[in-house]
């Protein structure tokens, strides 16, 4: 499916999926108060249709950030289960502190099972009818151009985007016979024609009758692209070119189309659109919600770093954070006032003779930590994400340890994934990395719900803390 397409079909689907929520939610009230028994009369429904407006964003908001407009179709059933399951809990929260009218529970409970069984059947409907028209559509003869590193893959993403459409498959392999015995063997048991590399296009062209052709060859196989690709144009109107960015990409990779100009982004970060708009959410929800529960400790512990040694009460220090933006990060401060005069920046370490008594406590506890929730509510920090350093020990380390900077490509955090894992203080940097890469490659809303709910069990008290 071509990307135009692919576009109009998560329009079609938004669609489809919006107006289907939307006449359960009618379905039900009308359901309930006309062919059920209401003991308390039938009340005026114009209260319930108010709530239409938050139905469609709750369940939009919760659609999007279960990725259910990019995914594959494989699983996508149980993925709307869980997401309307999901939504519905958020929508009954709304219910019940939406002070306005008591709604009726069984109106929920009906919407509750109706709207996923018709979002599924509407979606499924819609499968079919494209399937139908790809049926319905000219068979196609494509040529694969390829080599042994990744042509499975590509024949098998191209297998899934002309499902249900009459496609014949050949492959012509570049590379050298070692090296493509293994894609020729799976070629075959897929039913593909294989072909030589022909010393004429033309003749080619003629004797095969192929009407579209897709390069798709590693970057280091380029070079048959500048060598054949006019020679190609002449022969065939339809070339698609598979651009070879898994050598480059660590987060995936994302087109942008800027005045018919491609610009792919090699480095693309999973928070973009409503997945950036959720986790801020959750960072809004999650800072307030802590700085109500730990207000009066924390005032507690101002008034004893205040009168336990002289100087402030907060420590701010430059960090780097998202796309390598500085910050000034808010700490309780942990050591005397001139504590770096001497030394300059280097790492805090075990028995630190800087540190003052409490300091020691507030850095084993994290306690240290918390005016860092100020930071989130600013939006320079985040509650889940790779910990911010110091811009003097970036350029170090960015030196030393290979794909250092993807860390930035989203948020700083409070927590993390490398910290529930204990890799803090003075421990690998290497280590460390591999978590926050891992936390960006597989970010989602549940991970991040995950990495807080684990904070409170091993991110606080750390061995490593000092």
């Amino acid at each position: 499916m071509s990307q135009p397409h692919k576009d109009v079909y998560k329009i079609i689907a938004f669609i489809s999926d919006m107006s289907g929520i939307l006449l359960s939610w009618y379905f039900s009230c009308y359901f309930r108060f006309y062919s059920l028994p209401a003991s308390k009369g039938i009340p005026n429904l114009q209260v319930y249709f108010k709530l239409l407006p938050f139905i469609a964003v709750i369940w939009a908001l919760v659609f999007s950030v279960h990725r259910l407009y990019e995914l594959p179709r494989r699983g996508r059933s149980r993925r709307l289960l869980q997401a309307c399951a999901l939504a519905t809990v958020g929508f009954i929260v709304l219910t019940y502190f939406y002070e306005e009218y008591k709604y009726s529970r069984m109106t929920l409970l009906i919407f509750a099972l109706v709207h996923p069984l018709v979002v599924i059947s509407l979606r499924l409907s819609l499968d079919r009818y494209l399937q139908y028209r790809r049926a319905c559509s000219k068979a196609r003869r494509v040529l694969v151009i390829g080599s042994a590193g990744g042509f499975i893959q590509v024949l098998a993403v191209l297998r899934q985007s002309w499902e249900g459409a009459e496609v014949q498959l050949g492959a012509l392999l570049v590379g050298s016979s070692e090296q493509c015995a293994g894609s020729e063997q799976h070629c075959r048991l897929q039913g593909v024609e294989i072909h030589d590399l022909p010393e004429n296009w033309a003749d080619f062209f003629v004797a095969q009758a192929y009407d579209r052709v897709v390069l798709a060859l590693p970057y280091q196989g380029y070079q048959f692209i500048e060598d054949n690709l006019a020679s190609l144009a002449e022969q065939v109107m339809d070339i698609t070119l598979v651009p070879d960015l898994q050598r480059f990409t660590k987060f995936g990779s994302r087109v942008e189309i800027s005045d018919n100009l491609p610009l792919i982004h090699i480095h693309d970060s999973p928070l973009q659109g409503t997945g950036q708009l959720a986790k801020r959410v959750l960072d809004l929800l999650g800072a307030s919600l802590a700085l109500l529960l730990f207000a009066p400790l924390m005032v507690i512990i101002a008034l004893f770093v205040k009168f336990s040694s002289p100087g402030p009460v907060f420590y701010l220090q430059k960090r780097m954070g998202l796309d390598g933006s500085e910050f000034s990060i808010f700490k309780f401060r942990t050591m005397g006032q001139a504590a770096e005069r001497q030394s300059g920046a280097v790492w805090a370490s075990k028995n630190d003779q800087r540190t003052t008594r409490l300091g020691k406590i507030l850095r084993r506890t994290s306690l240290d930590e918390l005016p860092q929730l100020l930071n989130v509510l600013r939006g320079e920090m985040s509650m889940v994400g790779p910990r911010p350093e110091r811009p003097v020990f970036v350029a170090q380390f960015r030196k030393q340890v290979p794909g250092y900077m993807l860390r930035h490509k989203v948020k700083a955090g409070i927590t993390g994934w490398a910290q529930v894992n204990g890799w803090r203080g003075d421990t690998s940097i290497e280590r460390r990395i591999e978590c926050d890469l891992y936390y960006i490659q597989h970010w989602s809303l549940r991970f991040d719900i995950k990495i807080l709910i684990l904070t409170i069990f091993k991110g606080f008290v750390n061995p490593n803390a000092y």
